[in-house]
């Protein structure tokens, strides 16, 4: 059976503030390529502005829990870097994968330690 995680308040807004300052920085970044022009330059220009009042937050946050907020940031960056690395096809075989491990995470994990 799964077991079902209860976020306080506090736990989703850290998230929801972690979360907005990885979209603040990747979607920065999108200044930078040929695509950054039109519709998509308008809408960033509209954008970056609301997630950047969300990075005073992420700085208050950080300096006041600097080492668990930066590991946590670490690894939602990491993992949404591996995630959209991966085909869309593919996806489904990563949702099954997410299922095993809700369902067995010791077996998963001895198979990730075998793999890697």
């Amino acid at each position: 059976m799964l077991k079902t995680i209860v976020m306080t308040t506090i736990d989703k807004i850290t998230h929801a503030i972690i979360i907005n300052e990885i979209a603040a920085n990747a979607n920065h970044e999108i200044k930078f390529t040929p695509y950054y022009k039109g519709l998509l330059k308008n809408r960033l220009n509209q954008l970056l502005p609301e997630l950047y009042k969300c990075s005073e937050d992420y700085d208050s946050l950080f300096n006041n829990k600097e080492e668990s907020t930066k590991t946590v940031y670490d690894i939602y960056n990491e993992y949404i870097k591996g995630i959209s690395s991966i085909p869309i096809q593919e996806c489904e075989n990563i949702t099954l994968i997410i299922k095993a491990y809700r369902k067995d995470r010791e077996a998963i994990e001895e198979v990730i330690n075998k793999i890697l």
